[in-house]
């Protein structure tokens, strides 16, 4: 396995996180080559425990450069939707800037609260050499922490989120990354239709905190409403979620939707991911 690794981690006052991110990303078969953490203004001690916890595992970071980066924005929000993706494109073009010294051939983003098993980004490259037409890729196995209890969900397997994926380079070259709200929707609905593969692998597991603990899950319905998800599928979404016991979540999914669309907020504008979001369906069936 020749290819370099670079990743992208954004992060906002995720000290209590920092130790236990460091620890996984130390404890890798395949560690990054590259490492760009963007701090968000933090306004607690997120970067001295950063500091602290790379030099108790220096002797395995030994072959990763590591950078830390500051990043300002007026919008002081936690980072979801337009102010996220401009973070992670604030940390693709640092990344960039390595590039004569680092020929990396993938691409990375690891929130700060997603700690992925040992074996992660050995395997993910490994899907990748052995499919060359896979432009975006993940774990599909989610362990969730809610606190008092794990929760095991699975992500879709024709997608991979934008906290634990990786990229080919060559598929991040032709489809960009701009600055959207859910822009991991967009970016993967624009491979997708220039012809690339986007996996998520059932065999592959990462833990996190709970998905929407920051946000609540009207957020995501409201994204799904920005990217022209019809309504039967945000349903169908909803529906699931209530099967795996998550009903706020559920019911928040959908009144997100429902806000948005009687408010009629602004709507991703993108050709290729629209055509995409439109006809999803009419797409799985056809394997895309």
């Amino acid at each position: 396995m020749t290819g370099k690794l670079a990743i992208v981690t954004p992060a906002k006052n995720e000290a209590k996180n920092i130790p236990k991110l460091v620890g996984s990303l130390a404890g890798q078969t395949k560690r990054p080559d590259l490492w760009i953490f963007i701090n968000d203004g933090s306004t607690d001690n997120t970067v001295e425990v950063l500091e602290e916890e790379i030099k108790k595992y220096s002797k395995a970071f030994e072959h990763t450069s590591i950078q830390i980066s500051n990043y300002e924005d007026e919008d002081q929000s936690y980072a979801l939707g337009p102010k996220y993706s401009r973070i992670i494109k604030f940390g693709l073009t640092k990344l960039l800037s390595y590039e004569k010294e680092f020929k990396f051939e993938y691409v990375g983003i690891l929130d700060s609260d997603v700690f992925p098993e040992k074996v992660y980004y050995e395997q993910l490259l490994k899907k990748f050499e052995y499919n060359p037409k896979l432009g975006i890729a993940s774990a599909s196995k989610q362990q969730e922490d809610y606190g008092n209890e794990i929760i095991t969900s699975y992500v879709n397997k024709s997608f991979a989120p934008s906290g634990f994926r990786v990229w080919r380079r060559a598929c991040l070259d032709q489809t960009d990354y701009s600055i959207s709200i859910s822009q991991d929707s967009v970016s993967a609905a624009r491979a997708i239709m220039l012809g690339w593969k986007v996996q998520s692998f059932p065999e592959l597991e990462v833990s996190l905190r709970q998905r929407g603990a920051k946000f609540g899950f009207e957020y995501y319905g409201k994204s799904a409403y920005m990217r022209h998800v019809p309504y039967l599928y945000v349903l169908a979404g909803a529906a699931r979620m209530f099967l795996l016991g998550k009903k706020d979540d559920a019911r928040q999914y959908i009144n997100g939707y429902k806000k948005s669309a009687k408010n009629n907020i602004d709507r991703i504008e993108d050709p290729l991911a629209i055509k995409y979001f439109k006809n999803r369906f009419f797409y799985k069936l056809l394997g895309k």
